[in-house]
């Protein structure tokens, strides 16, 4: 690993260059985290579309870790159930993996749909996360999928505990359960007022489980979830679930694109046109998950 300074900027050489500000380039997790501790003004850089967007925003880094020769940070896999992805994964990648298409189609899909054709070819999933801002969409596909975050400092979170935890530690690893997932899909026609992903899941029993996530560009997602008496996607009644979880929204969910009221209503419309989907993508009868 090498530290250096540049004073050149990140975007161009011009009188609002960035100032000076120390660069690393580590190697290892083991290296970046051996930066933060000794650099408190450190900021992370993934694919760095958002960090551009922040030094916009008037962010000064006085020291940049940059994550592109760090190991093992971009690898996709998916073996005993679970599907493994690299904070350092693109959206490009992650869209056209054929891992992540094979393991949640859903997922495949809805990433390919995300953000301009230039930032899918920079940007990552683990920064997109990572950013914490709520315009942003990975939180909320994997918030639907209760996606477990591995973090350096040896913790583990939700999607949704990003909005409360500001750590600056370094996300190592993105985990999905598909063994007792049937379906995933997501619903971004009213973005950007409202979006949701709604994942269906098998309990134990054998009966099925929806969890959703709903969002927007101005507010952060919020986890809705109901237990059914079906056994199969087309066997849930796909209008009393949908309004089930949309009166899950609180009260304060209104704004100034829309009321409460408003807001619920558009977020029941949407997770019935998900239900339907799944309804018609999955058999009558299922004795096995079927994504």
């Amino acid at each position: 690993m090498r530290a250096t300074v540049d004073g050149s900027g990140i975007v161009a050489q011009s009188q609002s260059a960035l100032a000076p500000f120390r660069l690393y380039r580590p190697e290892s997790v083991a290296e970046v985290e051996a930066v933060l501790a000794a650099d408190p003004e450190a900021v992370i850089g993934a694919g760095c579309s958002d960090l551009v967007a922040r030094i916009r925003e008037g962010c000064t880094p006085g020291a940049l870790v940059s994550l592109r020769k760090v190991a093992g940070l971009k690898a996709i896999t998916h073996h005993d159930g679970v599907l493994h992805l690299g904070p350092m994964v693109t959206h490009h990648e992650g869209a056209t993996s054929a891992t992540v298409a094979a393991a949640i189609p859903g997922l495949a899909a809805a990433w390919s749909r995300i953000a301009t054709v230039r930032i899918r070819y920079t940007g990552t999933v683990g920064g997109n996360l990572m950013a914490r801002r709520h315009r942003y969409e990975m939180p909320l596909l994997l918030g639907a999928l209760d996606a477990r975050l591995s973090i350096s400092d040896d913790r583990t979170l939700a999607p949704g505990d990003l909005w409360t935890d500001d750590t600056t530690a370094l996300l190592t690893g993105i985990e999905v359960s598909t063994a007792d997932l049937v379906w995933f899909g997501y619903e971004r026609s009213m973005r950007p007022t409202t979006t949701v992903a709604l994942a269906i899941r098998r309990g134990a029993g054998a009966t099925l489980s929806v969890h959703a996530t709903a969002g927007s560009e101005y507010r952060r997602g919020i986890s809705l979830r109901v237990d059914t008496e079906a056994t199969s996607a087309a066997g849930i009644d796909a209008v009393p679930t949908a309004a089930a979880l949309a009166a899950q929204l609180p009260d304060d969910i209104g704004d100034y694109t829309g009321s409460a009221e408003y807001r619920r209503h558009l977020v029941a419309v949407l997770t019935r046109r998900l239900l339907h989907e799944a309804a018609a993508a999955t058999p009558q009868r299922e004795d096995q998950p079927h994504v």
